[in-house]
């Protein structure tokens, strides 16, 4: 005996229901496609970003340590500020200014020479051997002068000259590069700043250091004429 199936009738859906139930299988094939790509989830049903498709922070590049000492943007508690001039080089011989500016309210008094001290880029001393004449590293006029004490009021300076060679003549030793110059106005410890300033010593391992004076446009000009010189204009000539 054949048996016959017989499918059992369902009852009719109408348009909105089958619009309804499309809209929410759409939804839900975009929801798995949006897991799917994004990654697998996890127990707590929160999709996982695989670990390639997370962004990590690029290398970025950081500056220096800038612990170093950089020269003062206002005026020291001692009402003067040092700082370095750029050196004059002409064949490996090296010349440079030192400037002191009375920036405070007080007279300050400078006498001779200053204390330097050449510093590496660690701030370590390094070995240098330091005078106050010219005649070991070359000839240079009015170099050894020292005048008498230099008393700047506010908003005047003062100048002393560094002279070294930078050259290289010994290859067993290296050459002595210096980044920072340690002043002290008038010697010893007081008043004393650290300086940024490249002194390239090369292996020489001298150093010769002027007395503090006047800028040369900031002295006085001589009260008398030179003997035999042109009279002043302006200067009367006389009956």
């Amino acid at each position: 005996m054949n048996t016959l199936t017989i499918a059992t009738p369902q009852a009719p859906v109408s348009r909105s229901a089958a619009r309804h139930r499309r809209r929410r299988l759409l939804g839900s094939l975009a929801a798995a496609a949006l897991l799917s790509a994004c990654g697998t989830q996890t127990s707590s049903g929160v999709a996982a970003v695989p670990d390639e498709a997370t962004p990590r922070p690029s290398g970025l590049a950081t500056a220096p340590s800038t612990a170093a000492p950089t020269a003062p943007a206002v005026c020291p508690d001692s009402g003067v500020l040092l700082r370095a001039a750029e050196a004059n080089a002409a064949m490996g011989l090296r010349e440079q200014e030192i400037e002191l500016v009375n920036c405070g309210k007080r007279t300050y008094t400078v006498t001779g020479h200053p204390s330097v001290q050449v510093l590496d880029e660690d701030l370590e001393p390094l070995e240098v051997t330091i005078s106050h004449r010219a005649s070991d590293i070359a000839t240079v006029d009015d170099f050894g002068t020292v005048g008498g004490p230099v008393l700047l009021k506010p908003g005047e300076r003062a100048v002393a000259r560094l002279l070294w060679r930078n050259l290289v003549t010994d290859i067993t030793r290296p050459a002595a590069d210096g980044r920072y110059v340690r002043i002290a106005p008038n010697g010893g410890e007081k008043d004393a700043q650290t300086v940024p300033d490249l002194v390239d010593l090369g292996t020489t391992g001298k150093l010769a250091v002027s007395a503090w004076a006047r800028p040369a446009t900031d002295r006085p000009a001589p009260r008398n004429p030179v003997p035999g010189g042109t009279a002043p204009v302006g200067a009367g000539t006389g009956p």
